[in-house]
């Protein structure tokens, strides 16, 4: 089934998306980061709150459905000083990671991109995150390692990943 993207504003139905980023941070980010981190970067980063307050702040959110099942979410940030879009959250749930649900939503964020005459991608991804290979796959390469405090006694253990478009 082809899936939709569309986008997500501060009216939109955010606890939704928040309640499904919760159940993908507990599958998936448990084993890497253990329990505390995952609660403590889920209140801080994943809930309605915090969205509609990024969302304020100029980032972008889109929902990610097959069907009329909510199966993902993503977020950007143009920073057109710098010429490049900052893919901020980019997360599929289970059930359908490996189906080409995730490379649809890049080449959705890389048209974007394009469309603002920006030239190059970046994120961050936990240097433990298997996804790190599937993000070279799709033409990203490393380009710096980093430690950021995000308080409460955590860091991200990150690469910085970035993309020439």
């Amino acid at each position: 089934m082809p899936i939709e993207i569309e986008p997500l504003n501060t009216g939109s139905d955010l606890e939704s998306v928040a309640n499904l980023a919760r159940e993908i941070w507990e599958d998936y980010y448990v084993p890497i980061i253990g329990r505390a981190q995952v609660d403590y970067m889920v209140e801080r980063f994943q809930t309605a709150v915090a969205m509609r307050q990024q969302i304020e702040d100029g980032y972008e959110y889109f929902s990610v459905r097959s069907g009329e099942t909510r199966v993902g979410y993503f977020a950007v940030r143009a920073e057109a000083e710098q010429n490049r879009l900052f893919i901020s959250k980019l997360y599929v749930h289970k059930k359908n990671r490996g189906s080409g649900t995730g490379r649809a939503c890049m080449e959705f964020i890389e048209r974007l991109a394009r469309q603002r005459g920006l030239t190059a991608l970046w994120l961050t991804v936990n240097k433990g995150n298997p996804s790190v290979k599937v993000y070279e796959r799709l033409g990203f390469r490393i380009a710096e390692e980093i430690v950021i405090d995000i308080g409460n006694g955590f860091v991200m253990d990150d690469y910085r990943m970035e993309k020439i478009l």
